[in-house]
Order: C-alpha cells, then structure tokens, then sequence
C-alpha cells in the first residue's frame, strides 16, 4: 500500500486562498487559568546538529572560503561557544589565521574537541550570558518556566536513539536543583519507518537484497504526542529559541495562543453539551463554526454534522509575518464539502497550476511551529489523535543512499496532515518569536545576542 503512494505521486491540497488578517484570531488579553490545567511543552529534537555545520564541512573538503565562512570566522568571539573552542587565555583574530589554523579551529568545534558533529542540535550552546552558557534544552526550560505552571513544569523531548547518553548526562545535571521541572523523552518509532523507493518507484533493495526502511519524518511523532498525558500541549522546534533578553514577547505570545485557546475551548464544550442535552440552536452553531472556527459549510448543518465538528481536537498556531523564509504556511482549503483552515507545505501545492501559485506567492504569514493543543474532549477525555489525521496528505521527497538516488515518503507532517481532522485557530504573533537556527551563522542573527549588542 505505502509502495502505491510512490507511483501515485503526491497529492495536492485545494488551497482556495492564503489566510489574511480576516482569518486571524484576534488575541483578547492573558488569562492564566490555563495553567489550572495539565500543560506540557513538547520538542521535537531528533535531528543532529551536522547540517548547522554543513558548510564548515564543505570547507574542509575544498578550502574554498566562502563569504559564509569568512562571517564565521569573523565573527568567532561571539559564538556561544568561543571559550570552549580555543585555548585559555588566547583571543583569536580572523585577520591573523591561515588556512591550517582555519582547518584546526573547524576540526576542534566539530570532531577532536567539542565534537558537535557528533551532538544534537538540542545540546549546541546557543546562547553566551554574563556567567554561563545555554543550549536549546536550557533555554526551553527557562521559557517553559515562565508560561507553564510554576509548581510543575513539564517537557518532553523527542530524541535519537544514538543521542540518549548525551541527552541523560545533561539533563541529570540540570534537573538536580530544579525539582519543579520534569524532563522526559521518547523516540520517533521504528514501526513508524517507511519504505524507500528507487527513481522507478519499485522498492530500494540494499546490497542484501531487503528494502531500506527510512525515518518517516515529522508526522510520525504524532504516536508520540498521542502518548503524552496532558490537557494541553505546547509545540515548539528545539532549534527556535531566542537571547533571554529577547524572550518576553515569546512569553507573552505564548500566554495570549494558551489563553484564546482555552476561551474557544470552553465554548466549544458548552455548545457539545448543549447538543448532547437536546438544547441548542443550530443557526448559532453554524455561526460559531464559520466566525470562530473558520468552517464554510457547502450543505445544511445538523445535529451530526455539528458534533463531528465541535467535538475533535483544537489547536492554536502562532503565525509570522511571511519573510520569505523556506516552509509551510495558513492557507484556507476545499476539502469537499466545506472549507476550513489548514497549514499547508509548499510540496502540497500544484505549481503547474498558475491560480495556486498565485495564492501561494500572495502568502501574508508563515507556520514557524508555535502550536498549543488542546487534546482532552469535553469529558476531559483523552482524544486519539490518530483518529483526526489524513493519511493522504502524505511528502514524497528525493534523498540518496551512498550515492545511490532515492525517493523517500514521509508521513503526513505533524502539523499539516497529522492535524488535518482538528479545529484550528491562528494568532499573529511578534516576528521575534520566531529564531530559527538552520545553520551556524544564525546564530549571529539578533534574536540570539544580547539585546543591547548590535550583529
């Protein structure tokens, strides 16, 4: 069945529109109830840091010195991790550096010193302050900190298999003195794996003539969210945090995405129990679903219909002003018999198609991942997240194999057709909540310096 979908190809979503600010959620104000419930931050942190470096590595292949090389050089003392990269007592200066001690300074970094070619991106020190240093995992736990519960302040981690001893001997120095934080993690299931298909689209068969089997991407962390035990979840990359000293608009946003949450959540329960009760007025219903939920109906509302809409998963997903960053964005979308709101992937789009391109090109916002699930019923059930994915909304990618090309298949993405079946809600929210660290010069970008320094 999962060999069909190669020959099938992708298929497109029907973007109508990109969201606009009449599709937005307008934030009214914090309500800190929200944290009367089980809240817990969920980080997907599987990747390795080796992309960060990828062109550190490129230079040791060729010494070709690129303006981007020339930056990291230039710029070397205010990389987070300057002080563990040379010598005590030495101040290194990018003029005075031939191309060997170039190579050496690389060499340290990533292999016979640090070694962070070897880490998770979650384990790279990001951030320099006064007296310390801190990595995506410190800094997830200070944010986490000051917008969960105080008394219990509840994170998982998704990691690697081969990163769990690093992942352990760092967390077990940093929970030591925090017993209001709890720290656990989970990996990406093997069942989870997909298989691999040759540029045929028949199976990729290894040297032992068995199939490779590859990780299914982000959307197959959805078992590991429906495991989790929690009224609401909050989602963030591990790679997107910012300099402390920049950190109160994220706190802020994260309260405001939190507390429309819970202020649509509630309503929602009430018009479920109004319907269960026999005691509801469809006109109001169909109000809500269309004003509140952003859902167009194409037929006539019922009592069913409205159950099957109210009575699923809700999300809340901060959205950035589009600047041309690589990824997904809101889109309004035709499923059939109604319109609703989804985050849709660029690979989702049919190009070929002018008007689409069009409407993809016309993009306001874009999906930085900054979601808070509410994934309890109106019982205070657990929903099965499995149930409200769309297997059909599925990334056919081309990838290699020791240099043999391949055609791998993800999942549906964690946001995009993970969460296809869900109520979704967007929030504007400040640009500078969104620091992504894609490679190693981002972290000269402003969000990751003191605030008083200039890049």
């Amino acid at each position: 069945m999962e060999m069909d979908k190669f020959k099938n190809g992708n298929k497109y979503v029907d973007i109508v529109q990109s969201v606009t600010a009449e599709e937005l959620t307008n934030a009214e104000g914090i309500n800190e109830a929200y944290t009367n419930f089980k809240c817990m931050k969920f980080i997907p942190a599987s990747g390795a840091a080796t992309r960060m470096f990828k062109d550190l590595y490129t230079y040791l292949e060729n010494r070709e010195e690129t303006p981007f090389v020339r930056r990291f050089f230039d710029d070397l003392h205010h990389f987070a991790f300057y002080k563990d990269l040379v010598e005590e007592g030495n101040k290194v200066d990018a003029g005075e550096l031939d191309q060997a001690d170039k190579v050496e300074i690389i060499d340290r970094l990533l292999t016979s010193k640090l070694k962070y070619g070897n880490f998770p991106k979650a384990l790279i020190k990001m951030h320099a302050y006064e007296d310390t240093t801190a990595t995506p995992i410190d800094e997830h736990i200070f944010e986490g900190e000051q917008y969960l519960d105080p008394d219990a302040v509840d994170l998982h981690f998704t990691i690697a298999p081969e990163h769990e001893e690093l992942f352990n001997d760092y967390i077990s120095g940093l929970v030591a003195d925090k017993p209001h934080v709890t720290i656990s993690y989970s990996f990406q299931k093997e069942e989870t794996k997909t298989p691999a298909a040759d540029m045929e689209n028949e199976p990729f068969l290894l040297e032992d003539g068995e199939v490779l089997y590859r990780p299914g991407g982000h959307g197959s962390l959805l078992e590991n969210l429906n495991d989790l035990d929690a009224d609401i979840l909050f989602i963030k990359n591990v790679d997107n945090v910012c300099h402390r000293s920049q950190v109160e608009e994220t706190i802020q946003s994260k309260k405001e995405l939190a507390s429309v949450g819970l202020k649509v959540k509630t309503q929602i329960d009430a018009y479920i129990k109004d319907l269960k009760a026999d005691d509801f007025d469809l006109d109001e219903i169909e109000a809500v679903l269309k004003d509140t939920l952003n859902i167009s109906l194409k037929k006539e509302l019922t009592k069913e219909w409205a159950l099957h809409f109210l009575d699923r998963p809700l999300r809340v997903c901060g959205m950035v002003k589009n600047s041309g960053e690589p990824g997904g964005g809101p889109f309004v979308v035709d499923n059939g018999d109604y319109l609703d709101l989804q985050i849709c992937e660029k690979s989702e789009i049919d190009l070929n198609d002018p008007h689409k391109l069009e409407i993809l090109n016309s993009s306001q916002f874009f999906n930085p991942v900054d979601l808070v699930c509410f994934v309890k019923d109106y019982k205070g059930q657990k929903f099965d997240l499995m149930d409200y994915r769309k297997e059909d909304r599925y990334f056919i990618t081309e990838k290699s194999y020791k240099g043999r090309p391949l055609k791998a298949l993800e999942h549906p993405g964690l946001w995009n057709g993970s969460m296809h079946h869900w109520n979704t809600l967007f929030v504007e929210v400040p640009e500078s909540t969104f620091n992504p660290v894609k490679n190693v010069n981002d972290l000269l970008r402003e969000g990751h310096r003191e605030a008083t320094m200039s890049v």
